[in-house]
């Protein structure tokens, strides 16, 4: 498995285009190259952001959630809830809150900024209380609501709770979720029981990573984006989709030599696409550029 994950990357970008390896990417796959169960969630995220912020101190980082999670412990060492106990701490008492006015604010994606800010999307405070809650020894999962991030709890009863940490710390049953999707959808999307299963590591690193791709590409920040879909593809190198995307972003930035062996290996893959035709055009455009360049 680690093999092949780091194979794409060495594969396109070393031997094909023959451009140095980008020591940040590597870092990350370094950290994600691994099964789901044993990625350290809150140090992925961390090392995700270094493309941004690239003297990123991950152990200072990393102390920053073990000492809150620390003060947590005795905020909530004789509650009867301390699920809820922890969400009222991080959410009332410490002020950690959902950035609706600038929802689009990349910074709320980044852990490292969440954790100085205290403003953060759905997905990026669920990780901050996921992460609090399991050092603090409570069973606490992600769920990946359709366009809503929000946590599952299991309480010492056995019994199972969702709160909404963008909303602090709200507590949600069954039906409160189903109208959340019904409402964010716009009821185009029916309601799956499945929504509601507890969600890995490397999911929600794919769901914060494509709501960053999504951001930057609303502001055309090209170069950015690409080095979203560049850690999109370490953490799922068979996203013929993607390869695509960081075809067309590499062929925005100049990167010509890269997005054509990118977009060649995406029509490799999927020779009938609906797009393939206007690809095949803009690769014989971006071959024709190489060529007189050589």
């Amino acid at each position: 498995m680690i093999r092949r994950l780091r194979s794409w990357h060495l594969m396109v970008t070393f031997r094909m285009a023959n451009f140095p390896l980008d020591a940040a990417l590597e870092g990350f796959a370094q950290e994600v190259n691994q099964p789901d169960a044993k990625i350290n969630l809150a140090r992925a995220a961390l090392v995700m952001g270094r493309f941004e912020y690239p003297d990123l101190d991950v152990s200072g980082y990393l102390d920053k959630l073990d000492r809150l999670a620390e003060a947590a412990g005795w905020a909530i060492r004789s509650a009867e809830l301390p699920a809820l106990m922890l969400a009222q701490f991080l959410f009332d008492t410490l002020g950690f809150t959902g950035n609706a006015r600038h929802y689009t604010d990349p910074r709320n994606s980044f852990l490292n900024e969440v954790l100085e800010r205290r403003l953060g999307i759905p997905i990026s405070l669920s990780v901050l209380f996921l992460e609090v809650a399991q050092r603090t020894g409570i069973r606490a999962d992600g769920v990946g609501l359709p366009g809503h991030f929000i946590v599952r709890v299991v309480l010492d009863s056995g019994q199972v709770i969702y709160l909404d940490p963008f909303h602090g710390g709200a507590i949600l049953s069954e039906e409160d979720c189903r109208e959340r999707v019904r409402s964010i959808t716009e009821g185009k999307l029916p309601f799956h029981a499945a929504f509601l299963n507890p969600v890995g590591a490397r999911y929600i690193l794919m769901r914060m990573l494509n709501n960053l791709k999504n951001f930057y590409a609303a502001a055309n920040d090209f170069y950015r984006a690409a080095k979203v879909v560049e850690r999109l593809l370490i953490l799922n190198p068979d996203d013929l989709s993607e390869v695509r995307n960081l075809g067309l972003l590499y062929g925005s930035l100049g990167r010509r030599r890269e997005a054509v062996a990118l977009l060649e290996a995406y029509l490799q893959g999927r020779p009938d696409a609906p797009d393939a035709d206007t690809i095949q055009r803009y690769l014989s455009a971006l071959s024709s550029e190489v060529s007189r360049w050589n």
